[in-house]
């Protein structure tokens, strides 16, 4: 059956995560491009190089390439999948809302520096996560084999 698209029994979109996964997934895209556009010696968003100090990193790029991959293509992937309502939805969900606070806690080990979005991008990741938790309550979180 090529083309058909299997949706959880049951199962509604849902609208709050969807949106949370979307904010986040615009932001880490917009984060991880400012990131990598190097201007002259800094990047189009403005963190300076000082703040790499200490860091295994001597420019702005690979971190941007990791915000997109590890927080903005699952977010994206998930809000794509909640759409559909995929059977894998709820676990895409909780998996991208665990990606985006594990990011923000290897952020502050790796560059010990706080940033007012820090806590912001935590609780982002915490709704997610929780939402998508509640939303798959009556159902298997991951699908199981028919």
């Amino acid at each position: 059956m090529t083309g058909t698209v299997t949706r959880a029994a049951g199962a509604r979109r849902q609208w709050p995560t969807i949106v949370m996964e979307l904010l986040v997934a615009v932001a880490a895209l917009y984060g991880g491009v400012g990131l990598m556009w190097d201007l002259v010696a800094d990047n189009a968003i403005g963190m300076t190089q000082d703040w790499l100090a200490g860091t295994p990193f001597t420019s702005w790029v690979l971190p941007g390439v990791f915000l997109l991959a590890v927080v903005a293509a699952p977010m994206g992937t998930a809000a794509a999948l909640e759409l559909r309502r995929s059977p894998w939805a709820a676990a895409a969900s909780v998996v991208a809302g665990a990606a985006q606070v594990g990011w923000i806690a290897v952020q502050l080990a790796v560059m010990q520096r706080y940033f007012v979005l820090q806590p912001v991008m935590i609780g982002a990741g915490l709704a997610v996560l929780a939402l998508a938790l509640w939303g798959a309550r009556h159902r298997p979180l991951v699908p199981t084999a028919q």
